[in-house]
């Protein structure tokens, strides 16, 4: 999809006035897939990756200077960009952005760029507890605030006090501070946190206790998870929300649909909500598997699936 001379222009502009400006990479036309954990996507008109909260800051205002869509992209799981790409700057969370600080007692702040690991076994490191259930989960802790991960019955929302966004509105730059109610957290998402809004820090409530019972408890989950999942193949993660009161892996399984491909995209014989990508599956592939999911599963069991996955550049989300 080519773009139009208005939005090559403020791409083109956006790039001149970065490229000199920024100690970050600024780089046009990047292929996707070496930014996304399903190995998929198409090319980004401009990929920043700026260093720290100051140039963050600087990137988004000449973003709104210039006029450009935009898309904020953590580690890259839980969504599924397409072979053409994502028309607009790709905003990559700066890996400088990782800090995390103790503030009171069982009180952390953590830059949106730590990765969600990292950030768990440093907690435990310290001795403090509360995020062994989400041990395992792929991305940055920005991501994981985005999209309300969770698993075991624990979600991250469960124990966020404070949310720090730019928000991108009208001509200017708004930071705001959102509490745990304001940025809303619900099944798989933030509902107060929108498109517009930049996390770059997160304050969460964590608990002191033993290192050793936190480092039982995080192994386990581990584990439960390397049993289960299939962490060897590239994937997004779940591709569909579970239905109340249901198991939306279960449904699919009962449905017989384990193994089932389209071109290298293949619904994981481990695990039915997860659709792995073999080698050279295409985001077309992909989002066939996914269609045929939902239309077997309404034929066969009456349930309307829903995907957990963002779509990027399908003209849809």
């Amino acid at each position: 999809m080519a773009l139009g001379k208005g939005a090559t222009r403020k791409i083109e502009g956006l790039y001149r006035e970065l490229h000199g400006r920024l100690r970050g990479e600024v780089l046009r036309d990047v292929p996707l897939s070496g930014y996304t954990t399903f190995r998929i996507g198409g090319p980004a008109d401009l990929l920043v990756v700026p260093k720290g909260q100051e140039e963050l800051f600087l990137l988004s205002q000449a973003i709104l200077d210039h006029g450009c869509d935009f898309l904020v992209l953590g580690r890259g799981s839980n969504v599924l960009v397409s072979d053409a790409g994502f028309r607009g700057v790709v905003v990559l969370t700066p890996p400088g952005l990782k800090r995390a600080r103790i503030k009171d007692e069982g009180k952390v702040n953590i830059e949106s760029g730590c990765e969600l690991n990292r950030l768990i076994l440093w907690c435990m490191e310290h001795g403090l507890a509360g995020l062994e259930e989400l041990s395992g989960i792929p991305g940055s802790i920005g991501g994981a605030v985005r999209m309300n991960a969770g698993a075991h019955g624990r979600t991250i929302g469960d124990i966020v006090e404070e949310v720090k966004v730019l928000r991108l509105e009208g001509e200017e730059i708004r930071e705001r501070t959102l509490s745990a109610r304001e940025a809303c957290f619900a099944y798989r998402r933030a509902r107060g946190i929108g498109n517009r809004d930049i996390i770059y820090e997160v304050k969460l409530n964590l608990y002191i206790d033993d290192k050793d019972r936190i480092r039982e408890r995080r192994d386990g989950f581990l584990s439960w998870r390397k049993e289960r999942q299939p962490l060897g193949r590239p994937s997004a993660g779940s591709v569909f929300l579970n239905p109340p009161g249901m198991s939306a892996g279960e449904i699919i399984e009962r449905c017989g649909l384990k193994g089932t491909r389209v071109g290298d995209a293949m619904v994981s014989p481990k695990h039915a909500n997860f659709i792995v990508n073999l080698g050279k599956a295409s985001a077309d592939d992909v989002l066939r598997l996914v269609e045929l999911i939902k239309r077997e599963v309404l034929r066969k069991e009456g349930v309307e699936l829903e995907e957990e996955i963002d779509l990027i550049g399908f003209g849809r989300g």
